[in-house]
């Protein structure tokens, strides 16, 4: 399964989760952090593509060090993530 997050889209925090909960199809109750995102990713053994478009102005909205938490939350769950900075 392969889900795209467009970075133009994507504000604040609060967008890229909304776009990760309708993309993934999560439970209602799920947090909208980093923690509840690793935790249903690793829940799921399904094989599960990402890939970012604009990732590099989700960046500059959400701010660097969110990303790079997010990168690594990818990363340790396993999650083959692919990157479009336009």
């Amino acid at each position: 399964m392969t889900i795209t997050i467009d970075g133009l889209s994507i504000k604040k925090k609060e967008d890229f989760y909304a776009n990760i909960k309708t993309e993934l199809n999560v439970p209602e109750y799920f947090g909208n952090n980093l923690d509840a995102l690793y935790d249903i990713l690793t829940e799921h053994p399904d094989r599960l593509q990402i890939k970012f478009l604009h990732y590099d102005r989700m960046c500059a909205q959400l701010g660097v060090p969110f990303c790079q938490k997010l990168l690594k939350v990818l990363q340790d769950a396993d999650i083959l993530t692919i990157i479009n900075q336009h």
